[in-house]
């Protein structure tokens, strides 16, 4: 064992604590440092100096005046296309084919009073003829049933005699439909009996009533438009008979139409309107009233454009109508071309673009 001196002892020691030491302090300047760097890490970013401050700050000006310079033209542009909503429409040959339009010439025409009736369809009593055996016999056979067209002379039915036990048969008296039927085979029938009842039905009986104030309005070969509804198509004929007594029930007279029906639409039992022409009116502009057409708060018709391959709206004024056509007092101008019929397509596709959606065309 080495004997050492006290100051050496001493110095010895220190030399151990300082080794010892040194690793610790370059340790504590090493977090000091980092705390240093830490510290100036941590200041907020808009305490921090920045050599680009100034040239950010410009850049977001510029970036905030071109956004509201693009939001000015965006909506410059818009209202320029809203100004342009409710020109010129313009269809192929195959939409207005398919849609049904229908394009006519402004011109003058008659108005007429009129007076509206309610009516009923009728078999025409002298294009009627009933079918009965000549014989007491029994029903051997049927030819023809309810609902069968026949021709006159056809045989409807074949019946044996009672008295003779021969067959005879029952015979059409005219052209037309059976619209009752009353045998079975095997049945007993008498003379007089009716078996069948044939109606020429090309032309049937439309019988108005007419409440006795309007009776002197009403007279013999007047014309008059029937109607039965959306479904039907409108029909016009002229009145063949004026009643000359008043139904004691009703307090009503008869005011009948012979009309033509030879594809059979009006039938017997079906109510309709009549409308009986009054006094005439001839006016400058008349057009029909599908022409015309309601467009918020305005009276439209739309007109061929100026190049004739479009159509436009106008703003119209009607006057006097009836039925079937209205005056036009103002918007209107003879010899322009206008869309008599299936105006309500271009109105859809009016209100179409008026929200921005365009022609599909």
């Amino acid at each position: 064992m080495k004997n050492y001196s006290i100051p050496k002892l001493i110095a010895a020691i220190f030399t151990c604590l300082f080794l010892s030491a040194g690793p610790f302090l370059s340790l504590q300047a090493q977090e000091h440092e980092d705390h240093d760097d830490h510290a100036e890490e941590s200041v907020p970013l808009e305490m921090q100096a920045d050599p680009h401050d100034d040239h950010a700050e410009h850049d977001e000006h510029t970036d905030k005046s071109a956004h509201n310079e693009k939001d000015d033209d965006d909506h410059e542009d818009h209202a320029e296309e809203e100004g342009d909503h409710g020109g010129v429409i313009e269809l192929s040959a195959i939409d207005i084919q398919d849609f049904g339009i229908e394009v006519q010439t402004a011109a003058s025409g008659t108005i007429h009073e009129e007076l509206r009736l309610q009516g009923e369809v009728k078999m025409n009593e002298n294009r009627m003829g009933h079918v009965s055996p000549r014989f007491t016999g029994v029903v051997t056979s049927i030819e023809k049933r309810l609902g069968d067209l026949v021709k006159q002379g056809d045989v409807l039915a074949t019946v044996e005699s009672n008295d003779t036990l021969r067959p005879f048969q029952l015979i059409a008296p005219l052209d037309g439909t059976i619209v009752s039927f009353h045998i079975t085979p095997g049945e007993s029938l008498e003379p007089g009996v009716v078996a069948y009842t044939i109606s020429d039905t090309s032309v049937i009986w439309v019988d108005l009533r007419v409440y006795q104030r309007d009776l002197p309005k009403v007279h013999q070969d007047q014309g008059v438009r029937i109607s039965a509804g959306h479904e039907y198509p409108e029909a016009e004929g002229r009145l063949s008979y004026v009643g000359p007594v008043i139904d004691e029930t009703t307090r009503t007279g008869l005011a009948r139409v012979a009309l033509p029906n030879p594809e059979n639409t009006y039938r017997p039992g079906l109510f309709v309107i009549g409308n009986v022409l009054l006094d005439a009116h001839k006016l400058p502009v008349v057009v029909p009233r599908t022409a015309v057409i309601a467009y918020g708060d305005e009276r439209v018709i739309f007109v061929e454009s100026e190049d004739g391959h479009g159509f436009e709206k106008k703003a119209v004024i009607p006057g006097q109508g009836d039925s079937t056509h209205l005056a036009i007092k103002q918007g209107l101008s003879p010899g322009e071309r206008y869309v008599s019929k299936g105006g309500f397509f271009l109105k859809a596709d009016s209100q179409k673009e008026d929200f921005g959606d365009g022609h599909g065309h």
